[in-house]
Order: structure tokens, then sequence, then C-alpha cells
């Protein structure tokens, strides 16, 4: 398996800069309040690659809500950068469920609010660790096919099941984003 570079910015203790979890400004969230602005990431451009998959991951999160917890999942990506925003402006990427919904099977919901929820946390949302500074990963797939052909809404198993067997080089960055002060 071939390794990539993954760049991204964070300050010289390794920890993301406010604006993109709970600790944000208003602005910088959506309107229940959830840190909904990406961070720009890049990475090295992989000869061979088609198309890029990115899933941002918390695994400090199991103690606090039992299982770990899906921040953001991209795929289809087609160029090796997603500038500052892109969950919320680029509309040329296909974004996965994050771990909010209540789109998920052992749901109460009915299942046209379901599909609702799936739909509308489909996007970026930031770190905000109740308990501690939190260990963050973000993961990046170089692809041999130009298309997962995935429809929205999708859970993060659903990409892997569809990457399985197609992933050529990945790329990995970790960071610290410090604890949630509501």
């Amino acid at each position: 398996m071939q390794f990539f570079e993954v760049t991204l910015d964070w300050d010289k203790n390794g920890f993301l800069d406010d604006k993109y979890g709970g600790n944000a400004t208003a602005e910088f969230k959506d309107s229940n309040g959830y840190p909904d602005v990406s961070p720009k990431i890049s990475w090295q451009e992989v000869s061979g690659a088609k198309s890029y998959a990115l899933e941002f991951i918390d695994y400090d999160s199991v103690p606090v809500c039992g299982k770990v917890f899906v921040h953001w999942v991209v795929a289809d990506i087609r160029k090796n950068i997603l500038e500052e925003n892109a969950s919320r402006v680029d509309k040329g990427i296909l974004q996965g469920i994050n771990s909010i919904t209540q789109g998920y099977l052992r749901s109460d919901l009915p299942e046209d609010k379901k599909f609702q929820s799936n739909l509308d946390t489909s996007k970026y949302i930031g770190p905000m660790p109740p308990n501690k500074d939190h260990h963050y990963l973000f993961t990046i797939y170089a692809l041999d096919i130009p298309t997962l052909e995935l429809k929205k809404p999708f859970f993060i198993s659903d990409m892997h099941d569809k990457m399985r067997g197609h992933i050529i080089a990945i790329g990995r960055a970790e960071f610290k984003y410090r604890q949630y002060k509501r």
C-alpha cells in the first residue's frame, strides 16, 4: 500500500483552530448551533488516482457516546484539495451522513423522518468534545475509479463497501481539538 502526505493547519501543539468546532463563534455554526465550516485540507496528488474519498473520525468519542463519531464523509473528490468551507459551498463533492443523524435503522422515527435526518446531516460537523481534548483523524483514500456511484444519503459503511478493492493509496492527518466550552 502506498501512503501520501495530508496537509491541515493546526497550531504548534497540534490543535485545530476553534472556528472549525464547537468553540467557534456563531458565524461558523448552522441554525442548530452545530459547527459546520470545514477546514482547508490538501494532500499529495497520487499517480493513477481517478478520485479521492475522505473520512473525519473521532475515536475518543466512544466513552462519551458509545460509538466512534463520524464528523465528515466525502466521496467522489476530483482534486487533491478541499478548500475551507467546502462542506457548505462545494457542490462538486458528495457528502455522506455524520453521526448527528437520527436516521439510523434502530431509530424510532418514521421512515420519511429518518430519510430527512440523513439528508440534513450529510455534511461536515465540527468537533465538540464534551469531556476533554480529543484526538481526531482525517483519512484520505486515493481510488482507481472516478466515482463510487453512491446516492445521497449514504453512510460511511456504504462508502467503504464501494471502495473495497479500489484503494491505491492512503493519507492521514491526526490532530486535536480543545474541550468544548458551553
